[in-house]
């Protein structure tokens, strides 16, 4: 593929979707793209501001948060896996409203109570906190969400 197709797609899947420099850079390389031309379109995509990692982790934590109902934890793994910086995983948490992490983590342990079968409260207790640091919340919200309701 040439140069000026590559980026002529990869800038319009960024104008649709915020997408992270590395999967941008990885899809560049899989078109087997010199390693002249691929820092060539990243360096434009990024002028233009068609790429933008801080303005995609935002939008990633805060989605991932709102939809998938995850956990600060959770979220911050996923972007290291997607090798952001740390200034910008502590910059897209920053984000996100720190009274919502509380209700959202009772509304899971609410939700997933209904469906645990066990009646020993100490096995029900242990599902409960195990699932919801699988979720990202850390223990201190797991278990001040434990208090609040009683389970």
């Amino acid at each position: 593929m040439d140069t000026k197709k590559a980026l002529n797609i990869v800038a319009g899947q960024c104008s649709k979707k915020e997408c992270c420099s590395t999967d941008v850079e990885a899809k560049l390389r899989r078109w087997e793209l010199s390693d002249e031309d691929v820092a060539e379109i990243m360096a434009f995509l990024v002028k233009h501001h068609f790429l933008d990692d801080a303005r995609f982790a935002e939008a990633y934590a805060r989605d991932k948060f709102r939809f998938n109902r995850w956990g600060k934890l959770k979220i911050a793994q996923m972007l290291r896996r997607k090798q952001m910086p740390d200034s910008i995983i502590k910059q897209a948490l920053a984000v996100l409203p720190e009274e919502d992490t509380d209700a959202t983590c009772l509304a899971l342990l609410r939700q997933k109570n209904k469906s645990i079968k066990d009646e020993d409260p100490y096995k029900r207790k242990a599902k409960l906190i195990r699932f919801a640091l699988s979720r990202g919340f850390d223990y201190e919200t797991v278990s001040r969400c434990m208090e609040k309701e009683r389970f």
